[in-house]
């Protein structure tokens, strides 16, 4: 444990400045492409609300109660950073219909990607307190706990989508419960609320 935390420790210290790079790159990057990740974003979401319609024409799904949008931790293993966009009716996780749409995120967790590079490649440098290099594992729980940095930037970005959520034409079409929210957090972990519509 004590190692984990020094690990940490170093690793955020070796990270802090890069990440404020980041920032500031990552801002270009989305002003350089921002129609297309919205655009990109905006037919995820038409496809996800076009299947929820039709089970709701069909009388196969009850009003919608929950939009939730959630990070997959397992990306940290896989590199494939997409989100999992969910349309949930009061049941939520026990809704007999799963309607689920995945989105790339790769433009945002590209950042991320290479502050990890950069952590394999020099945190051994700093770290070698009895002559062992980190192990694999080591790597993955830091990046475990260093992506959150990641998934902070993603909610803000997502709080700024919530009126273009809103005003999706296949989104409007669908009967929503009053109390109506949108969400954003860890899959099948809890979630903060971005919106909630008024009773």
């Amino acid at each position: 444990m004590e190692r984990n935390l020094e690990i940490r420790s170093l690793g955020s210290r070796l990270l802090e400045p890069l990440l404020k790079e980041n920032l500031v790159e990552l801002q270009h990057y989305f002003l350089e492409h921002r129609m297309l990740i919205l655009n990109d974003f905006q037919k995820s979401i038409e496809i996800l609300c076009r299947e929820a319609y039709e089970l709701q024409l069909q009388e196969q799904n009850v009003p919608v109660m929950f939009f939730s949008i959630s990070y997959l931790r397992h990306c940290v293993y896989t590199q494939k950073h997409e989100v999992r966009l969910d349309l949930y009716n009061e049941d939520f996780y026990f809704a007999p219909h799963k309607i689920s749409q995945h989105w790339d995120m790769t433009f945002l967790f590209q950042f991320f990607e290479k502050d990890m590079e950069y952590f394999k490649n020099h945190i051994r440098v700093h770290y070698r307190p009895t002559r062992r290099y980190l192990r694999e594992y080591e790597e993955k729980e830091f990046a475990l706990w260093y992506i959150r940095h990641y998934y902070k930037i993603a909610e803000c970005f997502f709080r700024d989508q919530v009126s273009a959520i809103l005003d999706n034409e296949n989104f409007r079409l669908l009967e929503k419960t009053e109390d109506f929210l949108i969400l954003y957090g860890g899959y099948m972990e809890e979630q903060s609320i971005l919106f909630q519509s008024l009773n």
